[in-house]
């Protein structure tokens, strides 16, 4: 039995190939390549044509694939971490489960392609997600490929056609999608948190339940998309190009626990009377800020510094306060029916608990007139 990954010398590899270009051409001799769970990492294999072969756990990590023809291949828990793999074809390959993270795959072919979850070559362990975080991706072609739930932090797809394709679930987390084609796709329920989607084509595309906290969304016409459940700010769309950025920049610091991005810091910020509805502001400081009259409502600030801010009839109707501190703020008049005030675990850098905890804090804030109605107020600190 075929060991689950074994080394090809140069001169089997060259057989193999020679048998399968004349398999692909219907000549005599020829033989279908199987190369499953082969080691083929750190090669220079550009224009190879393995067009139909069976690949699945073959590993190409850091080769040079460019140009490669991997048409309606088996590529099963595929390796191309790193890989040059630049307008190679994968027009539907099974890619289920394959990784592509730090691939280039500029002007790749990927139309059709089966990226869905899949697990490792040989392996009994549940099926994984396809890997593609901080690909590149730009001006590939991926009309009809399947990427639900796919792992894509931080891919840039630039100017890529992504039209009918299926991203439902998928995370998008800071990813450059600016200028893509992303007609009638399906983005429902995907993470495109601080994503760049300046000028992105969008009719018929299906944003429902989407997460889009800090996406940066210039020249984007939304009119014809599904957005029913999206967390979009669309007040903070109006907002000066510098501060979109910095509010994306925000999310990313918040995603990736400080390690990517910047904190938001609009300490003695003036906002007043703007429309911040659904704005992502967890962890930011906002300090002495002037949020007088501000639509608020349903904004993230977990954990936020609002301490000596002016929050003077400002609406926070059911805005997520938890763990925030509003200490000596003035929140006379302010509405916050319905926002949520809990005790929020403080975490390490690494994401485990410290064992302590941060409830909301209202500790010599002025709250005359504030309404709390439906509000739990039980576990704050007053």
């Amino acid at each position: 039995m075929r060991p689950e990954v074994f080394l090809v010398t140069p001169v089997e590899l060259v057989e193999v190939l020679r048998r399968h270009d004349r398999y692909v051409r219907g000549r005599a001799g020829g033989a279908r390549a199987d190369l499953r769970g082969a080691d083929l990492s750190g090669l220079r294999l550009p224009g190879i044509n393995l067009a139909g072969a069976t690949l699945a756990g073959i590993n190409f990590r850091r080769s040079d694939v460019h140009d490669a023809n991997f048409r309606e291949s088996n590529l099963y828990g595929a390796n191309f971490e790193h890989a040059n793999a630049a307008a190679a074809s994968f027009e539907r390959a099974d890619l289920r489960g394959a990784k592509f993270q730090g691939a280039q795959l500029t002007g790749a072919k990927m139309a059709d392609a089966d990226l869905r979850a899949g697990g490792s070559f040989g392996a009994t362990q549940p099926t994984q997600p396809s890997d593609l975080r901080n690909a590149n991706m730009n001006q590939s072609r991926l009309d009809d490929a399947q990427l639900s739930g796919a792992q894509m932090r931080d891919a840039s797809l630039e100017s890529a056609s992504l039209r009918n394709t299926n991203l439902h679930g998928a995370d998008l987390r800071g990813a450059n999608m600016a200028h893509a084609d992303l007609d009638s796709a399906l983005l429902s329920g995907a993470d495109l948190g601080g994503a760049d989607l300046r000028d992105i084509s969008a009719s018929g595309t299906r944003f429902r339940g989407a997460r889009m906290a800090g996406a940066l969304l210039a020249g984007t016409d939304l009119g014809r998309a599904d957005m029913q459940d999206t967390d979009i700010s669309y007040g903070v769309l109006a907002l000066p190009p510098e501060v979109q950025i910095a509010l994306r920049e925000h999310v990313q610091w918040f995603d990736s626990g400080g390690a990517a991005g910047q904190r938001a810091d609009l300490r003695s910020a003036d906002m007043h009377g703007l429309d911040l509805s659904a704005v992502f502001l967890s962890g930011a400081d906002l300090r002495r800020a002037n949020f007088a009259g501000t639509d608020l409502s349903r904004g993230e600030f977990r954990l936020a510094d609002f301490r000596g801010a002016d929050l003077r009839n400002s609406d926070m109707r059911r805005a997520d306060l938890s763990g925030a501190n509003l200490g000596l703020a003035n929140l006379r008049g302010a509405k916050l029916q319905y926002a949520r005030m809990e005790v929020v675990p403080i975490l390490d850098r690494d994401g485990r608990p410290t064992g302590l905890n941060a409830p909301t804090n209202l500790r010599k804030a002025k709250l005359e007139g504030a309404d709390f109605a439906d509000t739990d107020l039980s576990k704050t600190e007053m």
